[in-house]
């Protein structure tokens, strides 16, 4: 009775509108997935179950955050990087811990997925997080996941890592080339964009039908202004997030 209302009632639309930029939260996915996210196709409806996980998400960051407050430690929250950037995305919070600035990602994960950082941060992560350091110019940061189970702990001092960043930044240049500048759907991910993943992508990704047929545009598709700058990728903690 209650389980099948709550479900529709938690579940949503989804639509990504178009635009001309990548957010810090695509480094680690698909290009093809990016792609269809970019140009604004459409995808299945997001279910009641992942909807409850996105929030159990974001009560966690609300949580930590306002521990950090209580601390006395927060110097920014929500910062966005500077504009005109190949990237858009907002950095969760800048802590400063004795006189270092620290820029802080804060994730949730699964406790498989908990269970598999012992020793280091997901790819993703790790990436994610070095982009907010180039781009502040921060030399470290943190990434403290949270175990979405148990409420265990878990942080990662990460120092700026500036070749890394530097093949990053070449990767998503020939992608924003091909995705926004000449508008074709890039080939089949091979092994520099798999070096990033931390899953099969292909069986959460909510666009496998389109990339199974190779479909690069819809015919018919209504085009939707660019999305603002403000705006954050609706799908990201359920690709990353998977159980």
């Amino acid at each position: 009775m209650l389980v099948d209302r709550l479900d529709q009632y938690f579940q949503r639309e989804e639509r990504d509108r178009p635009r001309d930029y990548f957010y810090v939260s695509e480094v680690g996915k698909c290009p093809r997935q990016i792609y269809y996210a970019a140009r604004g196709f459409p995808r299945p409806p997001l279910d009641g179950l992942t909807a409850r996980k996105l929030a159990v998400g974001d009560d966690a960051h609300r949580r930590l955050v306002q521990a950090l407050y209580g601390m006395g430690i927060v110097v920014a929250a929500e910062v966005p990087i500077p504009p005109g950037n190949l990237f858009h995305g907002r950095c969760d919070v800048i802590v400063s811990l004795d006189g270092k600035n620290y820029v802080v990602e804060i994730k949730t994960a699964h406790p498989y997925s908990f269970d598999q950082m012992a020793s280091g941060p997901r790819r993703d992560h790790y990436l994610q997080l070095q982009l907010y350091l180039h781009y502040f110019g921060i030399p470290q940061g943190i990434v403290l996941a949270e175990n979405k189970a148990t409420q265990e702990l878990r942080e990662f001092v990460v120092p700026y890592d500036k070749p890394e960043v530097a093949r990053v930044l070449e990767q998503f240049e020939r992608l924003r080339e091909l995705v926004f500048v000449r508008g074709e759907l890039p080939p089949l991910p091979g092994p520099e964009e798999k070096r990033d993943w931390e899953f099969d992508q292909c069986r959460y990704c909510p666009y496998a039908a389109f990339c199974r047929e190779n479909v690069a545009r819809l015919p018919g598709l209504p085009e939707a202004p660019p999305a603002s700058e403000d705006e954050q990728p609706v799908w990201r903690e359920t690709l990353f997030d998977v159980d």
